[in-house]
């Protein structure tokens, strides 16, 4: 007998289904060191919000170097505190520590205002850091139609 392209999942998922879930061992792991810690029930516009000491958290552990929490402080200051200005100083720390999407981010800014040499210079950035669509933009860059 020989099963279609689409019989063969659904047999999978019909199995699956019908061992249910209760089999799947469930680990409680602690937050890694760079996990955000939210106020319990505090958001703006529905977007879970750090508490200050949490942010100031963040900032140390960015500038100590870990470009997760300079991502993190980046999303919050650009997300919660519609402050893009200070935002995009974070974003560029976390390109600097080698956050191959901060540097496509700061790349496609560069695009947006016509910045040609900042675009270059952060998608080559990306590109080291291994972002995996850093090669494509920085080929467009290099050979403009």
């Amino acid at each position: 007998m020989r099963m279609s392209l689409i019989a063969l999942p659904l047999a999978c998922l019909a199995v699956l289904a019908s061992t249910g879930c209760k089999q799947i061992p469930y680990v409680a792991l602690p937050a890694p060191p760079t996990g955000i810690h939210y106020e319990p029930g505090a958001n703006s516009a529905g977007i879970a919000r750090m508490s200050e000491t949490e942010l100031l958290r963040q900032k140390r552990l960015a500038q100590a170097g870990d470009k997760r929490a300079a991502i993190n402080v980046y999303q919050h200051l650009r997300s919660v505190e519609n402050d893009d200005a200070q935002a995009r100083d974070w974003l560029i720390l976390a390109a600097d520590l080698g956050d191959g999407a901060a540097a496509y981010n700061l790349a496609q800014g560069a695009i947006y205002t016509q910045d040609h040499a900042g675009a270059l210079f952060w998608a080559k950035r990306a590109k080291a850091a291994g972002y995996a669509n850093a090669d494509a933009l920085l080929t467009s860059l290099e050979q403009p139609e």
